[in-house]
């Protein structure tokens, strides 16, 4: 062939004239470039009309709270959507954001970590149905230790308890025309926050009564939403001889006993407050071998399907990874170079002077932001993670360097400071308590989203069996104390546990701890003798169970004697005891921790108080062989005996 294609000849009628156009040559390289196009904007028309129905997660948003060094505050912002992509996106998504968009940056990629459990959200979406009909005012309790009492931060309006309670209030403020008679009238959203300084599951176990009377005081409706914040006590316990320890037993002797009060009171609040919204907060502390109460709470939570939020899983796995890169960077002081700091902490945000070196922010190391630490931390300023591996006592292999100030950290480098664990190795700092707020939040928000996208919820039913109890009546019997006098306070009441006499021998009442928070009475007398009577006033009645609390530890402990003497009616013990019952104890045990527990003195079968009731310590001499002849007094209380009808 002469030609690679046949020419043709058109006839074009032009205005009477007729026109003849000749065809040029088409090369292959042509055809492929035609099709390499068509396939091209096939492609783009598909891709574009796929990211308009994808949403990315809208956690780089700046929490308006957090403090960048200089004293600048990030300013807070709403999550900007095009134009072009919001109508695919549901309502539904769109109110998630909204609720979301002042999150701490650098999340996103922890929310679900942070979802342990879902467990049934039924109640928690009823919650967030009752909160966006801005209708009436929503009432949450945080529940918990010194954590969640905000210890180590300021000012108060940075404890998650009080972020929680400004995001209801802003998201959804009540419909009246004036904010201000609201806030004077208490016609606002609140959180009633109870947590005391050592508390654990078994605390609030003994004193859910008084936590009923607390709240009632506090608010003229039950609550909407409870937050449970008990990991790092429930395993740690009340009382430790040093501040922080670094014991490694998970099943000690008293487990099953802390297991036990976390049914009673799971069981009880849903049988009080049969509306209400409950969630397990599992935090943790930087205490590498220090172990929480999560597990056993997760046996409750499964059992009864309450969910789990954890700031533990969210925020630990990351700093893990920051420990182990910064041990590669250095061994000796764990510390960085200033290459290794990050633009715009490595986020892709377009607000804002968030500084992180290593890992994006909040899981990288950050410059210490000692104006959110109380000035009772501010000595020795922010903790490395350098110095919460020494503590960790885990490093055996050399001796580490962690002393800015005395010249440790080679020349060049930096000490890292983690955001969240600013204040000390146990507490989180104001950034910590934001996040803690971001996850409580993001539970909500999912929930209300879940609803909304109209996923299948049914309200809970209480299971059929216990957990641990022996029979349902015993949950029952351990949430109904009707004497509970204590040595410092757990709760707005406080019945003070005062001696009979103001003659007590040998016992003292003070803190013996290292930041003087944990009084008890207290006698070391080495020879015994040392003798404390208290008293329990209850109407008569067949059979009231007496119990003590004490410090048990793994050194330095002593034995000692308790006798309750039940005088009846008899309250001015005109006529000798009923009956008198003793029982000897040790406050000495082999489980590696130090750990308030309870001691039942009478029995259940056995009536051995039944009205007026003394309860008289005496201390024992030194056992042979033993370093310490300590005896602390915590806690006296009584209910009713299981047999009871």
């Amino acid at each position: 062939m002469k030609h690679a294609l046949m020419q043709h000849r058109n006839k074009v009628r032009n205005g009477g004239t007729i026109i003849q156009a000749r065809s040029t040559p088409v090369t292959s390289w042509q055809i492929l470039f035609a099709l390499v196009f068509l396939v091209s904007c096939t492609y783009m028309i598909y891709m574009h009309k796929m990211l308009s129905l994808i949403h990315c997660d809208s956690s780089t948003n700046i929490n308006n709270s957090i403090t960048v060094p200089g004293g600048r505050k990030l300013p807070s912002s709403t999550n900007t959507i095009p134009s072009s992509t919001t109508t695919t996106i549901s309502q539904c998504q769109l109110e998630y954001n909204r609720l979301t968009s002042k999150q701490t940056p650098g999340l996103s990629s922890v929310l679900r970590q942070s979802e342990a459990w879902i467990g049934n959200q039924y109640r928690l979406a009823q919650t967030m149905k009752a909160l966006s009909s801005q209708q009436r005012p929503i009432v949450a309790v945080v529940a918990g230790g010194s954590i969640s009492l905000g210890h180590g931060v300021q000012p108060d309006e940075a404890r998650y308890a009080d972020r929680l309670e400004a995001w209801m209030n802003e998201m959804y403020p009540l419909q009246t025309s004036n904010k201000q008679d609201n806030k004077e009238n208490n016609q606002q959203h609140k959180v009633i926050n109870v947590a005391a300084h050592g508390a654990d599951m078994c605390a609030m176990a003994k004193r859910l009564n008084i936590l009923y009377s607390d709240l009632s005081t506090q608010s003229n409706q039950e609550p909407d939403f409870i937050i449970l914040e008990f990991a790092v006590n429930d395993y740690q316990g009340q009382d430790h001889i040093i501040t922080v320890d670094s014991k490694t037993s998970v099943f000690f002797n008293g487990f099953k006993e802390l297991v036990l009060c976390a049914e009673v009171v799971i069981y009880s609040l849903m049988k009080k407050y049969p509306n209400a919204a409950i969630m397990f907060l599992e935090m943790q502390t930087a205490i590498a071998t220090r172990k929480t109460g999560a597990l056993l709470h997760m046996g409750i939570a499964t059992h009864y399907h309450i969910p789990v939020i954890s700031y533990a899983e969210a925020l630990f796995p990351p700093f893990w990874r920051l420990v182990e890169r910064l041990e590669q960077m250095d061994k000796q002081s764990y510390s960085f170079e200033k290459n290794n700091w990050l633009p715009k902490a490595g986020l892709d945000v377009n607000h804002g002077n968030i500084s992180s070196a290593v890992f994006p922010y909040p899981h990288g190391c950050s410059p210490c932001q000692l104006e959110h630490i109380i000035p009772q931390f501010r000595g020795g300023g922010c903790k490395s993670i350098c110095t919460f591996m020494e503590r960790s006592n885990i490093i055996h292999d050399r001796k580490l360097k962690c002393n800015a100030k005395k010249g440790d950290i080679p020349e060049g480098r930096y000490e890292c400071s983690v955001p969240f664990l600013a204040p000390d190795a146990i507490h989180p700092s104001a950034v910590g308590h934001a996040i803690a707020k971001d996850l409580i939040v993001h539970a909500l928000a999912n929930a209300q989203r879940s609803s909304c996208q109209g996923k299948s919820m049914e309200k809970d039913v209480m299971p059929l069996t216990t957990f641990v109890a022996n029979v349902v009546k015993e949950l029952g019997v351990r949430s109904d104390y009707l004497v509970v006098k204590d040595v410092a306070r757990v709760f707005t009441r406080w019945d003070k546990l005062l001696p009979v006499s103001p003659n007590h021998e040998g016992f003292t009442l003070y803190a013996d701890d290292g930041l003087k928070q944990r009084p008890g009475w207290i006698s070391t007398e080495p020879n015994g003798g040392s003798q404390i009577t208290f008293s329990v006033e209850l109407q008569q009645a067949e059979c009231y169970v007496v119990y003590v609390a004490i410090l048990r530890s793994y050194v330095g402990m002593g034995t000692f004697r308790i006798k309750v003497s039940d005088f009846g009616s008899d309250v001015k013990k005109q006529k000798p005891p009923i009956k008198i019952t003793t029982k000897e104890v040790d406050g000495l045990w082999s489980s590696p921790i130090s750990v308030w527990s309870d001691v039942q003195i009478t029995e259940d079968t056995i009536p051995g108080c039944t009205g007026y009731c003394e309860v008289t310590i005496t201390t024992n001499p030194t056992e042979k062989g033993r370093e310490g002849n300590k005896v602390k007094i915590l806690t006296v209380s009584a209910r009713r005996c299981s047999n009871q009808t």
